[in-house]
C-alpha cells in the first residue's frame, strides 16, 4: 500500500515536470496559425493563377512622329508724304519642321518700294522703283548628337536695284551649335556656327533707269560661306537675334570678291502671337555688277509678326 501510494507520487511529478508553461503553448498556438495562414494563401494564389487571364505584352514603342510645322510671317510698310512720296513694302516667312534627327527650314523674303522725287505742280518727274528684291531657300539639317550636323542648302534671289538679274546656288557644309539654353518652352540663349562652301551661277542686267545689258551677264559661283546664327531672349516678351554671313568668291572674274551679310532684329510680343520688329539690314558686294553702283545698301525696318 505504501509502495503504490510512492509510485502514484513520483508520477505526478513526472507529469507535472513536463507540462508546458501558459506562454509556451500560445507561442506554439501563433506559429501553428502562421503556418496555416500562409498554407491559405499560397492556395488563393494558386486558384487566382488558374482563374486569371494571362497578362497581355507591352505594347511596342511608337515611331517618333514629325512635329507639326511652326513659322512666323513679317509685314512692313514706309510711307512718306509731301515733297516727296515714297512707299516700301517688306515682307518675310519663315517655317520650320522637326523630327527626331531632321530639320527642315523655309525662308522667303522680299521687298518693293517706288518714290516720286518731286511732287509740285507741273512736275515731270516720273516715279522710281527704290527696292524689288526677293529671296527663297530650303535647308536640310541632320543632327549627330545635337552638338553638330550636316546640312544642305539650295536658294535663288534677285535684287533688280543691284543689277542682280537671278542669283542661284547650292551648298553643304556643317553647323555647330555652341548655345542652346531653353527654360521650359523658352529659348534663352542660342549660337549657332556654319561652315560650307557654296556653289553657283549669277546673272546681270541693268532694269533702272533704263534697260541694258551688264557685261560679263553670267558669273559664276564658287565660294566658302561663314555664318552665325543668334538669338536671345531677355524674357518671353522680348528678344534679339542676329544673322551674319561672309562668302569670299575663288573664281574669275570676281575673285577676290566679297558678299557680308547681316540682319540684326528686335522683337517685342505684345501678344501671345503678334509681335512689333524693328531691324537693320546691311548687304556689302566688294565687286558691284557696276562700278557706279555703291558697295553697301542698307534699310532699317519696322513692321508686325505673327507666330503659328
Amino acid at each position: 500500500m505504501l509502495t503504490s501510494l510512492v509510485v502514484t507520487l513520483a508520477l505526478a511529478q513526472a507529469d507535472a515536470s513536463t507540462e508546458k508553461s501558459p506562454a509556451e503553448r500560445a507561442a506554439i498556438a501563433a506559429e501553428k496559425a502562421a503556418e496555416a495562414a500562409a498554407k491559405a494563401a499560397d492556395a488563393a494564389q494558386r486558384i487566382a493563377d488558374k482563374v486569371a487571364p494571362p497578362a497581355a505584352p507591352a505594347p511596342a514603342a511608337a515611331p517618333p512622329s514629325a512635329g507639326a510645322w511652326a513659322g512666323t510671317a513679317g509685314l512692313g510698310l514706309a510711307l512718306l508724304g509731301g515733297n516727296t512720296q515714297t512707299i516700301t513694302f517688306t515682307g518675310s516667312v519663315g517655317l520650320d519642321r522637326k523630327w527626331e534627327l531632321w530639320t527642315l527650314g523655309i525662308r522667303a523674303t522680299g521687298a518693293y518700294g517706288i518714290t516720286n522725287p518731286d511732287t509740285s505742280e507741273g512736275s515731270t518727274s516720273q516715279a522710281q522703283t527704290v527696292a524689288r528684291r526677293g529671296a527663297l531657300t530650303v535647308r536640310g539639317d541632320r543632327s549627330f548628337g545635337g552638338f553638330v550636323a550636316a546640312f544642305a542648302l539650295a536658294g535663288g534671289e534677285f535684287d533688280h536695284v543691284k543689277n542682280i538679274e537671278s542669283r542661284v546656288y547650292g551648298e553643304a557644309g556643317a553647323s555647330f551649335t555652341v548655345f542652346n539654353e531653353k527654360v521650359e518652352d523658352l529659348e534663352k540663349v542660342f549660337l549657332r556656327l556654319d561652315v560650307a562652301l557654296r556653289g553657283g551661277r549669277e546673272t546681270r542686267f541693268t532694269y533702272f533707269p533704263m534697260p541694258a545689258p551688264v557685261a560679263p551677264y553670267e558669273v559664276p559661283i564658287l565660294a566658302p560661306r561663314v555664318a552665325a546664327t543668334f538669338r536671345w531672349a531677355l524674357n518671353k516678351n522680348f528678344r534679339v537675334s542676329e544673322d551674319f554671313e561672309v562668302l569670299p568668291f575663288m573664281l574669275p572674274p570676281t575673285a577676290g570678291r566679297f558678299l557680308i551679310n547681316s540682319n540684326t532684329k528686335l522683337n517685342a510680343r505684345i501678344t501671345e502671337a503678334i509681335s512689333l520688329s524693328l531691324g537693320f539690314l546691311i548687304n556689302i558686294d566688294t565687286q558691284p555688277p557696276k562700278a557706279s553702283l555703291r558697295v553697301y545698301d542698307y534699310a532699317l525696318t519696322a513692321g508686325a509678326e505673327a507666330a503659328f
